[in-house]
C-alpha cells in the first residue's frame, strides 16, 4: 500500500470518527430532550404587567392580588387546562398535577421578599424536574347571555412562561388578552371568529382557544 494511499485511509478514519462522535452527541442532546420532566405551577392571580418580562422578578406582595370581578376559580381552571394540554402533548413527561400542587402548598413564602420565579426554581428543584410551566391571570370575566346572544361578551387575559431548570432563566413567555367581539364589530377578526365555532364563547372556551393559540409557538417539542 502506497504511503499516499495510506494517509488518506487515515484521514478517513478520523472523519468518520469525529462523525460517529459527533452524531452520538446530538442523538443524546436529542434523547435527553425528548426524556426531560415538565411540571406545571399553580396559576396565580397577578396584576396586568407593564412590562411581561418584569412578572416574574416582582415580590409577591407588589403582584397578586384579589380582585372580586375576577372568577374565584380563574388560577385553578387554567392550570387544569395548561396541565392538560402539557398531557396531550408530552405523555409521561409531565409531573401529576396533585404532586406539583402539593409541593407547591407546603412552600413558605415571604410575600415581601420572594418573587414567582424564586418560587418557581425551589418548585422545580424539589420535584427534581427540567423544566417548569407557571402563569398568571388578571382578567376572567364570564359572558352574560347564550352561544347566540349575549349582553357583555366573555373577556379574559392570562400570561404563561416557561422556565429551563438547568439553565435557570425563562426561555419562553407568552400572553393573550381578548374580548370576543362579533363578525360585524370587526372584519378583520373574520379568522378567529370562524376558529372560534361562529358563536359567543363562555370564559373557558375563550381561554381554552388562546392557550392553543399561544402554544402554537411552544419552544418545547415531543
Amino acid at each position: 500500500m502506497t504511503l499516499k494511499i495510506r494517509n488518506s485511509l487515515k484521514l478517513l478514519c478520523v472523519f468518520l470518527t469525529g462523525a460517529g462522535i459527533l452524531m452520538a452527541a446530538e442523538c443524546h442532546a436529542a434523547q435527553a430532550l425528548h426524556e426531560s420532566r415538565i411540571a406545571v405551577m399553580p396559576f396565580i392571580k397577578g396584576k396586568n404587567p407593564e412590562n411581561i418580562e418584569e412578572t416574574m422578578t416582582c415580590p409577591y406582595s407588589s403582584f397578586c392580588y384579589e380582585d372580586a370581578s375576577l372568577f374565584p376559580e380563574a388560577d385553578g381552571m387554567l392550570t387544569r387546562m395548561l396541565q392538560s394540554m402539557l398531557n396531550q402533548t408530552f405523555s409521561g413527561r409531565v409531573i401529576p398535577l396533585e404532586s406539583a400542587s402539593s409541593a407547591f402548598d407546603i412552600l413558605k413564602i415571604d410575600n415581601a421578599r420572594d418573587t414567582p420565579k424564586k418560587i418557581l426554581l425551589t418548585l422545580g428543584e424539589n420535584l427534581k424536574t427540567d423544566y417548569m410551566v407557571a402563569g398568571n391571570v388578571w382578567r376572567f370575566r364570564e359572558r352574560v347571555g347564550t352561544a347566540f346572544s349575549v349582553e357583555r361578551p366573555a373577556s379574559v387575559a392570562f400570561a404563561v412562561y416557561l422556565v429551563d431548570m438547568k439553565a435557570r432563566r425563562l426561555i419562553w413567555q407568552a400572553s393573550y388578552d381578548e374580548t370576543q367581539q362579533a363578525l360585524m364589530e370587526n372584519l378583520f377578526n373574520v379568522k378567529d371568529f370562524f376558529k372560534q365555532g361562529a358563536k359567543w364563547l363562555t370564559a373557558e372556551e375563550l381561554a381554552r382557544y388562546g392557550m392553543n393559540k399561544m402554544f402554537q409557538d411552544f419552544p418545547l417539542k415531543p
